[in-house]
């Protein structure tokens, strides 16, 4: 009844739908940005609508039953175009205006959902700029060269991380160095039992990619059972990672992680809710997306980080409980 009298009370509603919930810490980021919106612009309602899971099946369902209670805007991830098309296009048809999130759609122009805006990272460019900065350090022999580099994919159909991927083959190409893509999982015990298989079979891997930073931890402990010396040093394996919450901090700052990114997930949950209501107030719509990252996070940068991520999860690099050792 509170909750009914308090919409009632708004004079718009937004709602982003996302594959992002409560399995993944960085939710926080995006429904504190929301909370922060809605102190700027009192006459909104945002509404987060997050999944159990981070597949598409579920972002699908989720995002159809958000526009059957014709919200004012919506936000959402184009997690699969072709799985999303059919309903963003439906929301558009109704008048409900869009803003894609996190992942654009990156098929041609010509067959891409119309929606206003993308505001998120360039996942292409995560990955290429990570594996540049690994190959700048590694030129100056603080790690190995690469030789062989497996990306994990904890999430086979999203798009997104296989842009990530892409990246960093594209980068550690200019040293002959292969990536592989492997295919694990977003539950623990899955994705260590997936890598070890993998490394183990593959002893000349010497750099893992994660494509978020809890699974970094995961990744890190797998090769230190194996004794590959995970480490960023010059001996053994190297450990990338996406993402910067507690975990990433703490490993970039324990020497466990060479680099990390983030990828603005503050601005991401914020300013599509501005465009919409821009475009309600004003009919303004962007002439172009609204690219929010990557911005990598190591040593040098560190503190700075910290600081945010006290913000979003009460906790910085001296968490380190994710962390073996």
């Amino acid at each position: 009844m509170l909750v009914a009298i308090s919409v009632a009370a708004k004079e718009y509603r937004f709602v982003m739908v996302s594959h992002i919930g409560a399995q993944d810490p960085n939710m926080n980021w995006l429904t504190l940005s929301l909370a922060e919106f809605e102190k700027r612009y009192p006459n909104v309602f945002t509404e987060y609508v997050g999944g159990l899971t981070s597949g598409v099946e579920e972002l699908a369902q989720n995002l159809e039953e958000t526009i059957a209670s014709r919200p004012d805007g919506i936000a959402v991830p184009i997690l699969d175009a072709k799985a999303l098309d059919a309903p963003i296009r439906k929301a558009l048809s109704m008048g409900i205006p869009v803003v894609a999130f996190n992942i654009p759609d990156k098929r041609p122009p010509d067959q891409r959902i119309p929606y206003l805006t993308y505001v998120g990272g360039d996942e292409y460019l995560t990955g290429y700029k990570i594996g540049l900065y690994a190959l700048a350090k590694a030129k100056d022999g603080m790690v190995p060269m690469p030789r062989k580099v497996v990306c994990t994919l904890h999430t086979a159909g999203h798009a997104g991380l296989r842009e990530r991927c892409r990246g960093i083959e594209d980068a550690f190409g200019k040293v002959g160095a292969p990536v592989e893509y492997l295919v694990t999982d977003i539950e623990e015990t899955n994705f260590r039992q997936k890598l070890k298989a993998y490394l183990s079979s593959n002893l000349d891997t010497n750099y893992i990619f994660n494509l978020a930073d809890f699974t970094a931890a995961w990744s890190w402990e797998v090769a230190d059972e194996l004794g590959m010396e995970p480490d960023a040093d010059t001996k053994g394996l190297t450990v990338l990672t996406v993402d910067v919450g507690p975990i990433g901090l703490s490993g970039v700052k324990n020497g466990h992680l060479l680099v990390a990114s983030e990828q603005g997930f503050w601005l991401q949950g914020y300013i599509p809710m501005e465009w919409l209501y821009w475009y309600h107030e004003m009919g303004y719509k962007p002439q172009s997306d609204i690219i929010t990252g990557p911005v990598l996070v190591d040593k040098d940068n560190l503190e700075q980080m910290d600081k945010l991520s006290k913000l979003v999860f009460g906790v910085g690099s001296e968490s380190d409980a994710a962390w073996r050792k």
